[in-house]
């Protein structure tokens, strides 16, 4: 089956309207997150992490490892089974040694992606729902650094898409979540549909 990617800048809700999204579809859609995956395969192998955003920290050859055992993992589970998996995940990760891809050319070429759907919000928002948080942290949380992120995130989407052929489609999570979500499912569907 295939694998359709939604992504967002950290703070912009994709992981909220993600999970709404999938939760109103049948049992032939998944939703794994990508930061969920390569946490617990970091704790499998013993590296000091104990939560998802211990892992930008890691030297990028950990980090790189990871994503590729990721995308191998995600990849097998649409190969094998009769379900469509929804990914969520950063297309651009900000580490301690810089923003760094995603989904590098290996785990892009495992994933094959039939679609990919970005989330965005505008930035005073992304703003926001960051002050709110209490159990995340973020590296950037001025306007400026959110919208080189954003405008990041889409070069990436659009990389990425051109490399697999697959279409982007837009999401705006600026009202309430369900109704991203309801926009979301559509575009998942569709994808699956291809």
């Amino acid at each position: 089956m295939s694998v359709i990617v939604v992504s967002g800048v950290p703070g912009v809700g994709s992981s909220r309207v993600t999970e709404t999204a999938v939760a109103s579809l049948d049992e032939r859609y998944e939703l794994l997150n990508t930061g969920d995956v390569m946490l617990e395969e970091a704790l499998s192998e013993g590296l000091d992490v104990s939560g998802r955003d211990d892992l930008t920290a890691l030297s990028p050859r950990d980090l790189r490892r990871l994503q590729r055992r990721m995308g191998e993992y995600v990849a097998a589970i649409a190969a094998e089974s009769e379900t469509h998996v929804v990914l969520n995940t950063h297309l651009v990760v900000n580490t301690a040694d810089g923003f760094v891809p995603g989904l590098p050319p290996e785990v892009l070429s495992d994933l094959e992606p039939a679609a990919f759907v970005l989330v965005e919000a505008d930035p005073e928002r992304v703003q926001e729902r960051r002050a709110g948080s209490d159990y995340r942290s973020y590296q950037v949380d001025d306007r400026l650094g959110i919208e080189f992120q954003q405008s990041m995130s889409r070069t990436a989407a659009f990389a990425y898409a051109t490399s697999v052929g697959a279409p982007i489609a837009l999401v705006e999570n600026t009202a309430d979540v369900d109704s991203a979500a309801a926009r979301l499912s559509r575009e998942i569907q569709s994808a699956a549909t291809r």
